[in-house]
């Protein structure tokens, strides 16, 4: 009896060490942000140049220039504890072979840990450059997870989205119907200084998309829907700047992306957006979708990735 007794103990001992050692306390920092971990030296040096280049270049679509990550450094010493926590990190280590690796969850969670290694300088920036794809994904798509994560903390309870266009999206309950007709909706969030907003309406479909071809359907749109302050005024895209186009997939639906920044005809209004039309084939239609910004002097960046998570969360039914 008192030999199971023992073994008992034994195995509840383990089992907790085994509970301990799985634990991972929950990430932190602010949208968008990056942690670099190496020492002051190589943060100064080419190294250095080489991350900030990569990864805090100019995030495309906003009317001012603005860094796609912000960046904060973390000498070796100090990366312990509290500060092992942060959801986005790039380690340089100075002591392995050249190489990288993405690792998920490695001291907290949700976290995307980036490794480079080398055993120079030089083979320290050919790995940044080698990595840089990779990382900017990994870590770009981790944001739009977290934001999505932060959304549903205090999500808008929708009323008529699923049965009125046959979609649902998550979204802040900050956000509230700002214009509605038979098809389109449109959503509203006020901010501090102006307001971030959702565009939603069904279009027949289309089937070739290319960059002329979007611009002049969101201008259709925005000159019907979407007015100015002032009588006869309406939203285009800006005619100074050539949107960014690419093609993409949302949730195994072919999508064209659009990211650039609109002006009101007439006034002196302007701001970024950021639009998809999406190839609904289970209900033979184009979706659109865009979210834009109006927020004069601010910076946009965490608005537009706010609004690309919450079109991102698009879930697609079958209507009746």
């Amino acid at each position: 009896m008192k030999r199971l007794l023992i073994i008992f103990l034994v195995l509840i001992t383990l089992s907790c060490n085994n509970t301990q050692s799985k634990y991972k306390p929950l990430s932190s920092g602010r949208i968008h942000s990056l942690s670099v971990v190496v020492d002051s030296k190589e943060w100064n040096s080419k190294i250095g140049d080489e991350i900030r280049k990569v990864y805090a270049d100019e995030y495309l679509g906003l009317p001012q220039v603005e860094e796609r990550f912000s960046l904060s450094h973390i000498d070796y010493e100090t990366f312990s504890g509290f500060a092992r926590t942060s959801r986005n990190i790039i380690y340089i280590n100075k002591r392995n072979k050249q190489g990288y690796s993405v690792i998920k969850n490695k001291y907290a969670r949700p976290q995307v840990f980036l490794e480079i290694s080398g055993l120079n300088e030089a083979e320290i920036i050919n790995q940044i450059k080698s990595s840089k794809d990779e990382g900017i994904k990994a870590f770009a798509k981790g944001e739009i997870i977290e934001n999505q994560r932060r959304i549903l903390q205090s999500p808008l309870i929708q009323k008529g989205l699923k049965n009125d266009f046959g979609i649902e999206l998550t979204m802040p309950s900050a956000y509230q119907i700002f214009k509605k007709d038979k098809n389109a909706i449109w959503f509203q969030k006020p901010t501090k200084y102006g307001t971030s907003n959702i565009l939603i309406s069904n279009l027949n479909p289309v089937n070739s998309i290319e960059l002329e071809q979007v611009i002049k359907i969101r201008d259709s749109i925005s000159k019907t829907f979407v007015p100015g302050r002032i009588e006869d005024t309406y939203m285009i895209t800006e005619k100074a700047y050539l949107p960014v186009f690419k093609k993409t997939f949302i949730k195994s639906f072919e999508s064209f992306e659009t990211r650039g920044t609109w002006e009101v005809q007439g006034d002196f209004m302007g701001g970024p957006f950021i639009n998809y039309l999406i190839k609904d084939s289970i209900n033979n239609r184009t979706l659109y979708l865009e979210g834009f910004v109006f927020s004069p002097s601010q910076r946009k960046r965490d608005n537009i990735i706010e609004l690309e998570a919450i079109i991102k969360s698009l879930k697609i039914f079958e209507k009746n």
